[in-house]
């Protein structure tokens, strides 16, 4: 509404301007009309994506239940986890005690089997004593029977001395081999005691391994279950970023049915077409529809061939039929990638490079050998390249093959591309860590790297990554599982030619005005005039370079070469690697 109000006022002060400005009457009425016409397209574009913002604000508040789903059943796992951890701490704690109060129980009985051998030493000893005791007394009991049956004092005198001699005698007899015993088995207990304390002994040996062997069992699971929370942290971290993603970038299923009545051959040629292919390979045949291909059929099992004639290229001469492998986008991708790399290296180790058909040639006969692959190949690749040519890396291959641009325009952009990256990891390890930086200084990096570049056009790359806080500065030049470049890369792109084209208009300008605008040929050195007032920086000999490249010759022979006509002379620029060196001139 306050919108309206608005336009209502400036619409009634623009009436204004016409009634007193009677001289431009007639254009301020157009340009009113004008204004009025794209309001009115605006206002109806606003009506017709209310659907669409609906949709995506109900499709993220089901992301956001799933996350949390995710979260709870996590939290559930993490706490059983943790359970499970504390209970075999506790375990083990158990089984450390156990351990400890076996070992003070042999203690125990160590001490006791001291305490038993001092009592039977004890007790071996007073029954020693108490023999002699007993023999004593019986001897002081028959001793008056020996007197009274002896004979006179002195043989009774006489015979008791020897017998206590003789007495004396065996007594000390007796206590040399008791000391010569103890000295032996002073240190023996019994048989039995021993058995005893040695059955006791390896069972607690059998229990201690025992116990060893379930700690090291515990702490191997233990390191298990650690590894496996680490890969579960490490999917959920996935699961996030993945859902992250999908808030940003996902957009609800389109309605494939939708498409059948503009079909030739119905929903039978559609259910064809599109068995077994994913979304972006729909929208790939589709869009070829638009840009100049038939409708979609059927799928064909065969190409024909183009005959052998030598306008056809070398990849393409055959007659008959030749399969069709159905190349995806991510083959393709992966395919042309391995020919520019193959081709590169070739073109160093030769003094001039080898147009892209007839190293597509020589490539594919290298690779197979075989006549009939080779041209299999190459009808496929031809094919696949066709229709995946919205892609601009699979774009620009195709035109290069088809003769349509030349290989310098991917050369100068691997070149841009490999040096920013360079840039951008560099500053990665500087602001950010290893590999990844942040969003907001992504614009004065490009700016830095990028100085020719307009505010707008910085701005234009940063809006690419759909308000992302971080990113990885490697994915930002890769393929994904599909083939497809990512829309910052695409954006370099778009913006590589755009700025070639502005390039060879004011170049075109730039020769107008030097040899006049009724010429329709132009000498060489018309246009190294041309060079050095649009791109003063740009010196001689890269100026050179650019114009043998364009024109295929050699440098020695620029000199020889004569008027070249507008038209051609403007196509090839625009189909060639030019970009400026730097800012435009006065």
């Amino acid at each position: 509404a306050v919108v309206s109000t608005q336009s209502t006022g400036f619409r009634e002060v623009f009436e204004y301007l016409i009634n007193d400005f009677k001289t431009y009457q007639n254009l301020l009425a157009a340009i009113k009309q004008e204004y009025e016409l794209v309001l009115r397209d605006q206002e109806e574009k606003l009506k017709e994506l209310d659907p669409l913002r609906a949709k995506l604000d109900k499709l993220m508040e089901a992301n956001d239940k799933r996350m949390q789903d995710i979260r709870l059943v996590e939290s559930a796992e993490i706490a059983q986890l943790k359970k499970e951890k504390q209970e075999l701490i506790e375990e083990l704690d158990l089984s450390k005690e156990e351990r400890y109060s076996l070992k003070q129980q042999i203690e125990r009985l160590q001490e006791e089997v001291e305490k038993q051998y001092q009592l039977y030493r004890n007790e071996a000893d007073a029954r020693k004593m108490l023999v002699s005791d007993i023999i004593e007394l019986k001897y002081r009991v028959d001793a008056p029977a020996m007197k009274s049956e002896s004979g006179p004092e002195k043989d009774d005198t006489t015979l008791i001395k020897f017998k206590l001699n003789k007495t004396k005698e065996d007594l000390a007899k007796l206590q040399d081999k008791l000391n010569e015993v103890l000295a032996d088995y002073g240190d023996v207990v019994p048989r039995r005691e021993y058995e005893r304390l040695e059955a006791q002994h390896n069972a607690n040996n059998e229990s201690l391994d025992r116990y060893k062997t379930d700690y090291d069992t515990l702490i191997k699971e233990h390191q298990v279950l650690l590894e496996q929370h680490k890969v579960m942290s490490s999917e959920r971290d996935e699961y996030s970023h993945e859902l992250g993603l999908m808030k940003r970038s996902a957009t609800p299923r389109p309605e494939w049915d939708q498409v059948i009545p503009y079909i030739d051959g119905g929903e039978s040629a559609w259910k064809e077409i599109s068995a077994g292919k994913s979304s972006n390979q729909l929208v790939g045949v589709l869009v070829g529809s638009l840009i100049g291909k038939d409708n979609p059929g059927p799928v064909e099992e065969f190409f024909e061939g183009e005959g052998t004639e030598p306008p056809i290229p070398k990849y393409l001469r055959w007659t008959g039929k030749v399969r069709n492998r159905n190349l995806s986008r991510a083959d393709t991708a992966q395919i042309i990638q391995d020919i520019w790399n193959q081709k590169i290296v070739s073109d160093t180790e030769k003094e001039h490079g080898t147009d892209l058909a007839d190293f597509l040639h020589s490539y594919l006969q290298q690779k197979y050998q075989e006549d009939l692959l080779v041209v299999e190949w190459g009808y496929n690749i031809h094919h696949a390249c066709g229709q995946y040519r919205t892609e601009p890396h699979i774009g620009l291959f195709y035109e290069t093959l088809t003769g349509d641009a030349d290989d310098s325009v991917y050369t100068v952009l691997c070149a841009q591309h490999e040096q920013l990256l360079s840039h951008l990891y560099k500053a990665s390890l500087k602001y950010d860590s290893e590999g990844t930086l942040l969003v907001k200084h992504l614009s004065s990096l490009l700016q830095a790297f990028y100085p020719l570049k307009e505010a707008g056009q910085i701005e234009e790359l940063v809006a690419t990554l759909a308000d992302a806080e971080k990113i990885n500065v490697k994915s930002l030049f890769g393929t994904d599982r599909d083939g497809s470049i990512s829309n910052f890369l695409k954006k370099l792109y778009s913006q590589f030619y755009d700025e070639r084209g502005l390039f060879v208009k004011e170049l075109h300008n730039a020769l107008v005005s030097i040899a006049g605008s009724d010429k329709k040929e132009y000498q060489i050195q018309d246009l190294c005039k041309a060079f050095e007032i649009t791109d003063p920086k740009k010196n001689s000999k890269d100026v050179n370079k650019l114009l043998a490249k364009v024109f295929n010759l050699n440098l020695d022979q620029l000199s020889t070469v004569g008027p070249v006509d507008k038209e051609l002379l403007l196509q090839r620029l625009k189909s060639s690697g030019l970009v400026r060196s730097g800012p435009k001139g006065i």
